[in-house]
């Protein structure tokens, strides 16, 4: 075997170490990344290619129709151009969130070329943007019985995905890449590079906290997934929210897990712009009891709007994890909860 070392993404992922194999080149860049993964660059042949993979935008609202796109490029480190794969195989798994519980379920699955080199699923939800191109509809759905054709995308790259719908919540992206074998070895089988990664596409929710009133709105960013509960109290002016989050000891340990949320509150919304300290609380618990710097609040960056942040690294899902060990059922949501006051 010959080993090879990854370098670090421009996002923060650790360290990992790739094995060549015959063909196949291995590459894992698991962790949550917040809507684009540069996964750690690949050397073939003296060549360091990177697989660049990225949601557009990287945040969505559910409510509302909107072209969204997950993007692929295969990137030559050394001559910052994109190289032109002969193919990418691409397996996508995402989180469902269903009675309180995640599983993991095929998402697509699907043969795909780019004669440019970049790859753009496109998910119209507003099924009317279909490329038509020398009277070929390049378009993919989920529900067909594709029988490993190799769907082909129009000549700007880009291939509609009629089905499934592109919703926010945490992917698993498993692509192989393949490559035409210039050399004369081992009986010039193509190269295959494989990425594994996971990518995030975040949330943002708009809440009227009195219906018809604008001034009274509050909104919540997810960067990890889809915002799957939330609630205002007006008496105790309490606001309560929830994402789904599969408490895997594995994973947290080895750093892979990473939460980060945002309250945007108004200068016209006034008990809470003006509220000089929050009692916040993460499953209940006060924040300081996790760690200090799991709540932090930004009332400078903008003179109208206050900022709460919501940060949870792996030390704090660590300590969540194992206090939901010992004082929740077994068959509890697997959800992390988050609540905000003015005191």
């Amino acid at each position: 075997m010959q080993t090879v070392l990854a370098i670090l993404s421009l996002l923060p992922i650790f360290l990992s170490v790739y094995f060549l194999i015959f063909q196949n080149i291995y590459g894992n860049g698991i962790r949550n990344n917040f809507g684009i993964d540069y996964l750690p660059p690949l050397n073939l042949d003296d060549t360091s290619l990177s697989l660049n993979v990225e949601f557009q935008p990287s945040m969505t609202k559910s409510n509302i129709n909107e072209k969204r796109s997950l993007i692929f490029k295969l990137i030559d480190i050394d001559k910052n151009i994109t190289y032109v794969p002969k193919l990418y195989t691409i397996n996508i798994l995402k989180n469902d969130f269903n009675n309180g519980k995640i599983t993991e379920k095929v998402f697509l699955n699907g043969s795909f070329f780019s004669k440019k080199g970049t790859l753009i699923l496109q998910f119209d939800s507003n099924k009317t943007n279909f490329i038509n191109t020398n009277k070929e509809i390049h378009k993919y759905n989920i529900d067909k019985d594709h029988n490993d054709k190799v769907i082909r995308s129009d000549e700007n790259g880009i291939i509609v995905i009629d089905k499934p719908h592109l919703d926010s919540g945490i992917y698993r992206l498993k692509v192989n890449v393949y490559l035409t074998n210039s050399t004369a070895n081992v009986n010039n089988k193509d190269i295959i590079l494989k990425f594994d990664s996971y990518l995030n596409l975040g949330n943002v929710l708009d809440l009227d906290m009195d219906i018809g009133k604008n001034d009274k709105r509050l909104t919540i960013l997810s960067f990890n997934d889809k915002i799957v509960d939330y609630y205002y109290d007006q008496q105790s002016k309490k606001i309560s929210f929830e994402i789904p989050f599969n408490y895997n000891m594995t994973r947290i340990e080895e750093g892979f897990s990473y939460i980060h949320m945002e309250i945007k509150i108004p200068d016209t919304f006034n008990d809470f712009f003006n509220a000089k300290e929050y009692s916040t609380t993460i499953n209940g618990i006060v924040h300081s009891k996790i760690s200090s710097t799991s709540v932090s609040v930004d009332r400078y960056s903008n003179s109208s709007i206050v900022t709460v942040h919501f940060i949870l690294d792996s030390n704090s899902l660590f300590k969540l994890t194992k206090e939901r060990e010992q004082h929740s059922e077994e068959n509890s949501d697997m959800t992390i909860r988050f609540s905000l006051q003015p005191k």
